[in-house]
């Protein structure tokens, strides 16, 4: 039997009430999810998916064109449920701490640094997983942080000369430095770190009297 003669989604796991897209949807999800869990990128396949998720590769493209659309919205989907969304205070490099502390607490499971040391290595050699890497995952974080710069700008904390797209490269290189090379510590007393340093050049100054 090929994965495309597999019945959709068997009926015991259907709770009531529930579209039977929706149920093939999430089970969709939650199989390249665990795929992910045991295997780097390069080694899922649609039929792969197909087969666990308990649908035919049809049901996975009519939903999505390929599967770095699929499992990029399936990663993603889970470290948002993860992390709760940033409310801006009135204290930007405080804000920027808790940003940091939270992606960092997230990536420093072992599973998910997997995942995403995969995924940088896919986004080299794949253009077309790169530019969905981009867009469903990378992007969307540092729209995040970017928001959270601008308001330390509204609240006069951040100078207004700060290129932020720069800012947010920085921020984002001091994570990816460690997270590729396991050098040291990706932990709180890095983010606290990190977050110093960056007052120092982030900051609107303070006049000398």
């Amino acid at each position: 039997m090929t994965p495309a003669d597999v019945p959709e989604v068997c009926a015991p796991h259907v709770k009531a009430g529930r579209p039977r897209d929706q149920v093939a949807h999430d089970a969709i999800l939650d199989a390249a999810l665990s795929l992910l869990d045991e295997n780097c990128y390069s080694e899922i396949t649609v039929e792969k998916i197909a087969a666990r998720a308990g649908v035919g590769k049809p049901t996975i493209y009519r939903r999505w064109k390929t599967k770095a659309e699929l499992v990029m919205e399936a990663y993603a989907a889970r470290v948002s449920n993860t992390v709760p969304p940033m409310v801006p205070t009135d204290n930007v490099f405080a804000d920027l701490l808790t940003y940091l502390d939270r992606m960092f607490t997230v990536n420093a499971h072992p599973v998910n640094n997997r995942i995403l040391r995969c995924f940088v290595a896919e986004s080299q050699f794949d253009e077309t997983f790169r530019a969905k890497f981009f867009e469903v995952f990378i992007s969307r974080r540092r729209a995040g942080l970017i928001k959270l710069l601008n308001h330390g700008k509204a609240i006069g904390q951040i100078r207004q000369d700060l290129d932020l797209e720069v800012a947010a490269d920085i921020v984002y290189g001091a994570y990816s430095s460690r997270m590729m090379t396991a050098h040291a510590p990706i932990d709180r007393a890095y983010a606290t770190s990190v977050v110093a340093m960056l007052q120092n050049g982030f900051a609107i100054p303070t006049a000398r009297t």
